[in-house]
């Protein structure tokens, strides 16, 4: 696959990072052509002249457990894209009127793409996709799989599963423990639209240098 770059949000959100690794996350996505540089909501006003890169940010990460005013005030910062973390203790304990209500506010706040992390580890199938038909109901652009902190990271299963459930009325991205280009370009051909790695190993997938295949928490 030789646009495989264009597939990736080139991530880092390590609460370490500093400007100048910002700076440098910028360069290397705008150089190669990543679909996005994902970083901290932090670091928004850290736009570097002359840079196109296209910016994702998070909203109630990493465990989205705030209040859902919080994430709305979060979805306000001028990002293109925001990874917004679910309210998991409510999916998990069947509010599906609370979830629904999040999923609807959080739709009102912004016309810009919106990717909802439902951190699959934590889910069975029934929770998984529910979830998946509100925010599809919604009109979110994306059901996402992990944040990088949850209990695993994807899995080829995960994105077969899903696909197989959703079709083609909602966009998916994988996320968490994609360490290798060929498991990149899996992920991609089970269904993926878009891949969310770590910006040391997005760098090592595209060079074909990728290591072993991890949940390591490398954001």
């Amino acid at each position: 696959m030789n646009n495989l770059a264009s597939y990736i949000d080139h991530t880092l959100l390590k609460p370490e990072a500093t400007l100048d690794d910002i700076k440098k996350l910028l360069r290397e996505a705008e150089e190669h052509k990543f679909a996005s540089a994902c970083l901290a909501p932090c670091w928004l006003d850290e736009r570097i002249d002359g840079h196109k890169t296209k910016i994702s940010t998070v909203v109630g990460f990493p465990h989205g457990n705030v209040q859902t005013g919080t994430k709305m005030h979060q979805m306000q910062t001028g990002a293109d894209e925001y990874d917004v973390v679910a309210n998991i203790g409510d999916i998990r304990s069947g509010k599906w009127h609370d979830v629904e209500f999040e999923i609807s506010k959080l739709r009102s706040s912004t016309d810009m793409p919106i990717k909802y992390i439902v951190e699959v580890g934590y889910l069975t199938d029934i929770e998984l996709f529910r979830t998946a038909e509100l925010l599809i109901k919604h009109k979110i652009d994306y059901i996402k799989t992990c944040t990088g902190y949850g209990p695993r990271g994807v899995t080829l299963d995960d994105i077969k599963k899903i696909k197989a459930f959703v079709g083609d009325r909602i966009l998916i991205k994988a996320s968490g423990g994609i360490k290798t280009r060929t498991f990149a370009e899996d992920l991609i051909a089970a269904g993926a639209n878009r891949l969310g790695i770590g910006s040391v190993s997005s760098l090592e997938i595209i060079s074909e240098k990728g290591g072993l295949e991890t949940n390591g928490k490398e954001y």
